[in-house]
């Protein structure tokens, strides 16, 4: 076997060209739910978010995962950063560590994703992980969703305007089309998606 060492990454592509990603997506209103059962989220700490917790969310939410189906989580990073003047947010992204909520880094969360057979991950926090990664090197998300499983990670995505209308309409699933943009050698886009109910 011939091994070759490139420089092109060809992910971003992979996903235009293949006319992007697109199915059934459930959002999690971790948000919403956190402020109800008096569990302090922090968006710009390093609060982890519990797997059991999730759990307790998905019951409550009364979700049907389905193999294939894109997860969304909202932590209220969007609501929070808005609310920041321009100084504390110039204060927040000059910070010397990146200390953002995220789900937990753990053999659990991963048991969870993999048998749960999700075509992707996205949240409204910086990374879809607790930041930085409290669960050791051996069980960081992105290293086993990207790297070893070819799932992508959405990361900023503004989640507002979608927790309001599945809380309106009180359903969590929709139909999302993302079409990233097709960029030799790209290895983030913007997600260019829309929800449809």
């Amino acid at each position: 076997m011939k091994i070759s060492w490139t420089t092109l990454c060809w992910v971003s592509m992979a996903w235009a060209e293949s006319g992007g990603i697109v199915g059934r997506g459930v959002l999690l209103d971790y948000a919403s739910w956190a402020s109800q059962n008096s569990i302090k989220l922090t968006p710009f700490s390093s609060t982890t978010i519990l797997l059991s917790h999730l759990q307790r969310l998905i019951t409550d939410q009364n979700i049907v995962f389905h193999p294939g189906d894109i997860l969304f989580l909202r932590t209220g990073f969007t609501v929070a950063f808005n609310a920041l003047d321009d100084s504390e947010q110039k204060i927040l992204v000059a910070r010397a560590t990146a200390d953002f909520a995220g789900v937990e880094s753990s053999e659990a969360m991963l048991k969870f994703l993999w048998e749960n057979q999700f075509a992707a991950v996205a949240g409204d926090c910086p990374s879809f992980e607790s930041s930085p990664v409290t669960g050791g090197a051996m069980w960081c998300l992105h290293e086993w969703l990207l790297a070893g499983w070819g799932m992508p990670i959405g990361e900023m995505f503004d989640l507002e305007r979608l927790g309001e209308m599945c809380r309106r309409k009180g359903r969590w699933s929709f139909f999302l089309c993302s079409v990233p943009l097709k960029v030799p050698g790209g290895v983030a886009n913007p997600p260019n998606a829309v929800a449809i109910f």
